[in-house]
């Protein structure tokens, strides 16, 4: 009797324990399809409180944390789930939504190599076999986006570098144009300079004449006079 006693309170421990991580993922799985994510993610992680190794917990725990579209998270739950499993088919899901996270944050690469896995484990999946193209796809839009965006940069930057020789010609033009100017300027200075001192010359020049015409003048006057001669009476 203690015997048989000993094992029962030996074993109940565990028996509860089971049922508990089970409990919380019926409830967690009940939440999941009410569409109550956040509340699901709640039990399952109560579940693996229980079992850090249980499959099911982990696996819905990761389906639920995408369905918060929080998918770098996700992504990484999904990778660590790919040892835990020989089974094709669960391989192949996992495979399968870690393509679906990667595709989401439009790693689209990852994506295609992950779909290929799920692919390997499951030949006839169509639903991975359609997401692989999908994202075969989105690859080649986003490479020939990128393709244009580096076409459109560097046409941006040639007109950029056209704008900039024009921009410097202009101003080489511009100081040219501004430095004859000055020189057209300095030239009428001068001009007007010299024209101002030639005057003062001529004027000096007929001065002078006027001078030495009257002096002239003056002598033939002097000289034609008659001198008055006083006489001895």
């Amino acid at each position: 009797m203690r015997i048989l006693l000993f094992i029962l309170v030996f074993i109940l421990p565990f028996h509860s324990n089971g049922q508990s991580k089970k409990s919380h993922l019926r409830d967690g799985n009940r939440m999941y399809k009410d569409s109550l994510f956040n509340d699901a993610e709640t039990k399952y992680r109560k579940s693996l409180e229980k079992d850090q190794k249980y499959f099911s917990a982990s696996y819905n725990l990761a389906n639920a944390v995408y369905k918060q579209e929080r998918f770098q998270e996700s992504s990484a739950l999904y990778d660590g789930l790919k040892d835990n499993t020989k089974n094709k088919k669960e391989l192949s899901h996992i495979y399968h939504n870690l393509g679906n996270s990667f595709f989401k944050q439009q790693q689209y690469e990852n994506s295609i190599a992950a779909y290929k896995d799920a692919l390997r484990n499951n030949p006839y999946d169509e639903d991975t076999r359609h997401n692989l193209a999908l994202a075969q796809k989105m690859l080649q839009k986003k490479e020939k986006q990128e393709e244009n965006k580096d076409d459109n940069k560097k046409q941006e930057q040639e007109k950029q570098e056209e704008n900039k020789d024009d921009n410097k010609k202009q101003e080489q033009e511009k100081q040219e144009e501004n430095k004859n100017q000055q020189n057209k300027e300095q030239q009428q200075e001068e001009k007007e300079d010299m024209s101002k001192e030639t005057a003062e010359k001529m004027l000096e020049a007929l001065q002078q004449e006027e001078k030495e015409l009257q002096e002239k003048l003056q002598k033939k006057k002097t000289k034609g006079k008659k001198i008055k001669v006083l006489k001895d009476w």
